[in-house]
C-alpha cells in the first residue's frame, strides 16, 4: 500500500525512486525523487537532498535534459564538497563527465574523469576507479587518443585484484609496445 506522498519519508520516497528507475518508468522515478527532495528538505537532510540531486541528474542525463542535469549534479558537488564527502564527491564528477560527454563536450568530460579519478585512488576505491578509468578509456577511443587510450586502460588493468586471460595478454602486448616506443 502507497502512502501519499506527503506522509512518507524521504528516505520511502527514494526507494520508491529507485524502484522506478530499475523497473524502467523514468518519469515515475523522477517525480518519486523530486518528491524526495522536498521530504529531505522539511527533515534537514543535506546529504539526503544532494543523492537525490544526483539522482535526478542521472535521469536528465538519460533524458538528455542536459542544463536542468548540469545545475543538479553542481548542486550536490557544492554539497559533498562542503561536507567533506569525498567519495560521494568523485561519483558527482564521474557524473559531470558522462554529462559532459553526451552533451559533446570532450574535453570537459576527460577533465572531469581525471579528477575523479585523482580522488578513487586517494581513497583507495578501487572498483570506482575502475568504472571511472574505463570510461575514461572508452572516450578517448571513441577520440582516437590511441596512445592515451592505451595508458588509461594500462592503469584501469593495474588498479584490479584479478586479470582475465584477455586482460593478461593485453598487458603482456602492452609493455612490449611501451618498450618498442622508447627504441
Amino acid at each position: 500500500m502507497n502512502l501519499p506522498a506527503e506522509s512518507q519519508t524521504g528516505e520511502q520516497l527514494k526507494e520508491q525512486g529507485l524502484q522506478a528507475f530499475r523497473s524502467g518508468d523514468v518519469q515515475a522515478a523522477e517525480d518519486a525523487f523530486d518528491q524526495a527532495l522536498h521530504a529531505f528538505a522539511a527533515e534537514d537532510n543535506a546529504v539526503g537532498q544532494a543523492e537525490m540531486l544526483v539522482n535526478l541528474g542521472v535521469i536528465h542525463i538519460q533524458i538528455q535534459a542536459f542544463p536542468q542535469a548540469e545545475k543538479e549534479l553542481n548542486r550536490a558537488l557544492e554539497t559533498f564538497q562542503s561536507m567533506s564527502k569525498r567519495s560521494e564527491e568523485a561519483q558527482v564528477l564521474g557524473n559531470l563527465g558522462t554529462l559532459s560527454e553526451r552533451a559533446g563536450n570532450k574535453e570537459g568530460a576527460i577533465a572531469y574523469y581525471r579528477q575523479a579519478i585523482e580522488i578513487f585512488e586517494e581513497l583507495g576505491e578501487k572498483e570506482n576507479l575502475q568504472a571511472t578509468l574505463g570510461a575514461l578509456t572508452q572516450l578517448q577511443v571513441t577520440e582516437r587518443k590511441w596512445l592515451q587510450s592505451l595508458f588509461t586502460y594500462e592503469k584501469m588493468i593495474a588498479s584490479g585484484q584479478k586479470l582475465t586471460f584477455k586482460q593478461r595478454m593485453f598487458r603482456w602486448l602492452f609493455r612490449i609496445f611501451s618498450k618498442l616506443m622508447k627504441l
